[in-house]
Order: structure tokens, then C-alpha cells, then sequence
């Protein structure tokens, strides 16, 4: 059985040379390569030439089958290597645990749930929610995003591994400031179920993105101006007593 001392050996090994937050991002990155659909057979035939010639090929590899094993029964390596290895808590980044996730989905859901139904966490960190709510029903559509580019890329590949649908954004929740995007989908290739991504900078395509009302009118809730309440009696500024 895969141990998750394994992988964080394995990540340092891989890291050698190099600062471990630029390792990470580059083991996210060289992992979703080959994920990505492509406009073209061409465009595709040099991001696989370009992931087969990196020079830390084997370790790469290593790294990803690692992965691949832990992430088994919707867990989150990733997320956790992260912690243990690259943010240390910076920037509060400590994700929630994975019982606290799965205790919130089935609050949230139940088992009431019916495919394609819609999920969404607009902070979705490496996408543990999304995961949770995946162990209730893996057919759900689930819409995760986040303000860390890394923490999308994590959500992203955690989506792809276990093929799950839905969208991945790296935007701003509260400002609704939107970045780029993340459709996951699979396809039927050979009588195989394969997971892809498309990326994407309109938020116009996103489903998360907050859209303008379309062909209705907002109107203001106040419809006079506001007056602020006079006092009948002026205060002298003397405190009274309470007794």
C-alpha cells in the first residue's frame, strides 16, 4: 500500500536543486499537460514531446503514479503535500480536514442527491468539498474556485484524477474579479471514459462567474433620499448615569 511518506520523499527528491513552491507548481503543471485538450493533433503532439523531455522524467513519473494511488477513493495527496511541504500555514492555508468535508457535504446534501446536480464551493482550496460531495454522488456537477492559482491547479488535477465534471475557476469570490477557467469534462475514446480540460479567460463562460441579470431591470431599494434622524433635544455632552 502506497504510504504518504512516499510521496513527500519522492516530491524532495524531485524538488532537489530547486525551491520546493517551484517544484510543486511545476509537478502541477507537467501533470495536467497531458490532460489539456488541444485545438489540433499538432499543438498535442508537442506538449507530449515536452512532457516526455523533461529532465526529471523518471522522478516525474514516480511523483504522479504516486498520486495517482493515493488519490484513490476521492482522497487529496495533493493538498496535503502542499501543507506538510510548501505553505507551512502561510496565508492561513491550512485545509480543512477531510471528516470535516465529508460531515458538511452530507449535512448539505443528504443522500437526496440526483445526477448533474450542482455543486459549488467558492473557496475550494484544493477541492476537498468537491471530493466529498463526490463520495455522495460522483455524478454531480461540481464548481469549485478559488483566489490561488495553485490551489485551482490542485483542484483542477484532483478533478481530472478522479474523473469528475464541472469547473474549476481562478477568480476573486467577493470582488467577482475572474481570471481564467477550468472546464472538466470526459470523453469516450476506444470504449474508455477520459477526463480533459479546457481552459479559458472569458468569465463569460464560466458557470461561476457571477453574470449580469440579462433583459431585467435592477431597481434601487430606497426610492427617497436617505435623512439622518435628528435628536428632539440637544445633547450637552454631559454622560448621565445609568443609575
Amino acid at each position: 500500500m502506497t504510504d504518504f511518506k512516499q510521496l513527500l520523499t519522492a516530491f524532495e527528491r524531485f524538488a532537489y536543486g530547486q525551491s520546493l513552491h517551484s517544484a510543486f507548481v511545476e509537478l502541477l503543471d507537467w501533470a495536467l499537460l497531458p490532460f489539456k485538450k488541444w485545438d489540433d493533433a499538432e499543438s498535442q503532439n508537442i506538449a507530449f514531446q515536452k512532457y516526455q523531455s523533461h529532465p526529471k522524467i523518471k522522478h516525474l513519473t514516480v511523483l504522479i503514479t504516486l498520486i495517482g494511488d493515493l488519490s484513490e477513493g476521492f482522497n487529496d495527496p495533493l493538498g496535503e503535500l502542499y501543507m506538510q511541504a510548501i505553505s507551512n500555514g502561510h496565508n492561513g492555508q491550512y485545509f480543512t480536514p477531510t471528516p470535516i468535508c465529508d460531515m458538511l457535504a452530507i449535512m448539505n446534501l443528504g443522500n437526496d442527491t440526483k445526477p448533474g446536480q450542482s455543486v459549488c464551493d467558492c473557496a475550494c482550496g484544493s477541492g476537498r468539498t468537491l471530493l466529498a460531495a463526490a463520495k455522495i454522488n460522483r455524478y454531480l456537477k461540481l464548481y469549485g474556485a478559488d483566489l490561488d492559482i495553485t490551489c485551482c491547479k490542485m483542484a483542477l488535477l484532483n478533478m481530472l484524477l478522479n474523473s469528475l465534471t464541472g469547473e474549476i475557476a481562478h477568480m476573486n469570490s467577493l470582488s467577482n474579479a475572474f481570471y481564467t477557467g477550468y472546464e472538466v469534462n470526459i470523453t469516450l475514446v476506444n470504449g474508455f471514459y477520459h477526463p480533459y480540460y479546457v481552459e479559458f479567460t472569458e468569465p463569460e463562460q464560466s458557470n461561476i462567474w457571477l453574470h449580469d441579470p440579462i433583459g431585467t431591470e435592477v431597481k434601487p431599494v430606497f426610492t427617497t433620499p436617505f435623512e439622518p434622524v435628528r435628536a428632539a433635544q440637544p445633547i450637552n455632552g454631559v454622560q448621565g448615569s445609568l443609575f
